[in-house]
């Protein structure tokens, strides 16, 4: 066997190639990332079906696990306010907090949303940030609210903020 491989150098060199390859694929994590997108997880797979519709300034991933009901999707929002809006920087957090979390629950899979535990969203401008976190049942039970008043309430209920503006 080894004579084989003295004879095709150029084998051999290919096979250490891809060892090498296959370490650094190891080492920076490609293998963890692909066996969380097939892991059967409500986070991941609001994660996932979020992914293809977030915009660029969207940080999201999963903490805690499943099985222990510590699992928690982390949404991480950079946003700027403009000057024309006449609004304090307060009120825009707080608005961009309900318009993505409402986004969040139209675009997420109901039957994985409703199995979530929490769901933490990060609202973060120049001036400070907003932190929220919400359970996923209830973020679940918002896509079905029509009204800007019901919306509301139910932000109000379920929904608990801490700021430092």
């Amino acid at each position: 066997m080894f004579n084989y491989f003295i004879k095709k150098p150029i084998l051999s060199i290919g096979i250490l190639f891809f060892i090498i390859f296959l370490f650094q694929l190891n080492k920076s994590g490609y293998f963890e990332k692909r066996r969380k997108v097939f892991s059967a997880a409500s986070c991941t797979a609001v994660v996932v079906k979020l992914k293809k519709v977030i915009p660029p300034n969207w940080i999201i991933s999963c903490d805690g696990h499943f099985a222990d009901r510590t699992d928690t999707l982390v949404v991480k929002i950079k946003s700027t306010p403009t000057k024309e809006m006449g609004i304090s920087i307060k009120s825009f957090v707080y608005r961009e907090m309900a318009n993505q979390l409402s986004f969040i629950s139209k675009n997420s899979p109901s039957d994985n949303l409703e199995r979530l535990s929490w769901v933490k969203i990060s609202i973060q401008t120049g001036q400070g940030q907003a932190d929220g976190v919400v359970s996923g049942m209830a973020l679940s039970k918002m896509r079905t609210l029509k009204t800007q008043d019901g919306l509301i309430g139910h932000l109000k209920n379920s929904v608990s903020v801490k700021d430092n503006f």
